[in-house]
């Protein structure tokens, strides 16, 4: 499982402060943990205030990309914000989140992930919002597919978000979120599927003990990657077994290697 770890996000008060302060440490140490506990990519979102997030997210690029042994993943709507704080990233990998299926949207980033290689995730989202079918989310990501093959763009380096809407709002979300994550890959065997998990608990009590259910059950349909909290042990702890039970840790060393190192939790 790919983690991306989603803690620096200037949705969070903590993140927006310390942004706004300019508390470099903060974010350093923000970025570390993350890294330490697992992640493969450290996301940046910078985007509250559009005024300011040009020179935020380049700033937060500029802080944490020495700091740490691990990619970054650039997660704005902001182009403009994308391609400056891309002039200045110097790691040999990237993943940009996000697009949708809109033709401005389409126009306007995948020229950016052709120029720089970068690992893009597309959202099965269009113009008229989030679909409420598999075969309605199924025909935006055709024309995801359609759009990165036309901009040269490998399938390799798409990966589909088929969106998490929470059970609060709709019962039936999860497991319409479950069976477009099987469809995708028996549509495109290349693909690899991501997702922002806690989304499904939003507007729930306990949350975390919702996340992590839903994670055991992501995985279980196939789930490639994630956009998560590293620092939920828990929530960790049932992606390694889970990876392990489905035949996905081979020789079940991944689930080993987290038992020996203390990362696993009951």
């Amino acid at each position: 499982m790919l983690i991306i770890a989603e803690r620096i996000n200037a949705t969070r008060t903590s993140i927006r402060e310390a942004l706004q302060k300019r508390d470099s440490e903060f974010f350093i140490q923000e970025a570390l943990q993350q890294a330490e506990a697992g992640a493969h990519f450290i996301d940046l979102n910078a985007g509250t205030e559009a005024s300011r997030e040009v020179e935020d997210l380049k700033w937060l690029v500029e802080i944490v990309q020495d700091e740490v042994n691990v990619p970054l993943c650039l997660d704005s709507a902001n182009d403009r914000a994308l391609e400056e704080a891309l002039k200045i990233y110097n790691k040999d990998e990237v993943m940009i989140n996000s697009f949708t299926a809109e033709d401005e949207r389409i126009r306007a980033l995948l020229p950016i992930v052709k120029e720089t290689n970068a690992q893009v995730i597309g959202l099965a989202m269009g113009e008229g919002g989030i679909p409420q079918s598999v075969e309605d989310r199924m025909r935006l990501v055709a024309l995801l597919v359609e759009a990165v093959e036309r901009y040269d763009v490998p399938q390799e380096k798409l990966l589909i978000d088929p969106l998490v809407v929470p059970v609060g709002t709709d019962q039936n979300q999860g497991r319409l979120f479950l069976e477009t994550l099987t469809a995708i890959p028996r549509e495109y065997p290349p693909l690899r599927t991501v997702c922002g998990l806690s989304n499904i608990s939003f507007g729930m009590p306990n949350r975390k003990l919702m996340n992590r259910a839903f994670m055991g059950l992501c995985i279980g349909h196939g789930l490639h990657a994630a956009i998560i909290d590293p620092l939920d042990r828990k929530l960790l702890s049932v992606m390694y077994s889970s990876e392990a039970l489905m035949g996905r840790d081979e020789f079940c060393m991944g689930y080993l290697t987290a038992f020996r190192e203390g990362r696993l939790e009951k």
